[in-house]
């Protein structure tokens, strides 16, 4: 039950934590130099993914949402510091739709490095392929896909972090996601699942997923970092 438990809960909610600490500081960072708009200037492709994420998990898990803000001005009236944000609603006698919160609120984690990962496959495939190739990444490749691979795998990572709401979410349906690894942990002993097992069909994809967002993440920040000392604070 301890692996379990570590592979499904500790390891998704200890990695999102670290990730959206180092994204808020690089953030932080930007907003420096380039002032209170920073993230929507650098970042606003990556925050509407973050926010379709959260809608298309919603839908999902039978949720009603009812509204959906892609994109806004956080530092206006009434905005509340939110860059975007998916309103939806629930039926708490529903478990399903309880525990849905918890993927709900994590969907961003996902969805947004899935895009990335689809931006990788159709700008620049040789980092992906070039490990099993044995070609080097430059190899036909031109300047241009480089540039624009650079700038739309920046943007995507700038919104990686999870938001006070998002937390909330989370929060809201761990308890019933909880027990969803409870009844995991019981279905792997019925059927005799090794702990070896386990760890080489679920853990390492799961260990490597958390793990090489983190490396991602926090090498943008010391580039950002390195960076922005050549520029004034704002």
């Amino acid at each position: 039950m301890l692996l379990v438990g570590g592979l499904f809960l500790a390891i998704p909610l200890i990695g999102s934590a670290l990730i959206s600490v180092i994204t808020t500081q690089t953030n932080q960072q930007l907003m420096r130099v380039f002032g209170r708009k920073a993230p929507i200037i650098f970042g606003w492709l990556g925050i509407i993914v973050h926010e379709g994420s959260h809608a298309l998990m919603a839908v999902i898990f039978g949720h009603k949402v009812d509204h959906i803000r892609w994109l806004q001005n956080p530092f206006t009236s009434n905005q509340d510091d939110r860059l975007g944000y998916v309103s939806h609603g629930w039926n708490p006698h529903n478990k399903v739709q309880q525990a849905g919160n918890f993927f709900i609120g994590m969907a961003p984690m996902f969805g947004v490095v899935l895009v990335g990962f689809l931006a990788t496959l159709g700008l620049w495939p040789q980092v992906i392929t070039a490990y099993q190739t044995g070609a080097s990444i430059w190899a036909q490749v031109t300047w241009w896909q480089v540039v624009i691979w650079l700038y739309v795998v920046t943007n995507l990572s700038l919104a990686l972090n999870l938001s006070r709401a998002d937390w909330q979410n989370i929060k809201a349906g761990l308890s019933w996601y909880i027990v969803f690894i409870s009844l995991v942990f019981i279905g792997l002993r019925l059927t005799h699942v090794s702990v070896a097992m386990l760890w080489q069909t679920v853990g390492l994809a799961i260990s490597i997923f958390f793990g090489g967002v983190i490396a991602i993440t926090f090498v943008g920040y010391l580039l950002t970092i390195l960076l922005l000392q050549f520029l004034p604070s704002k």
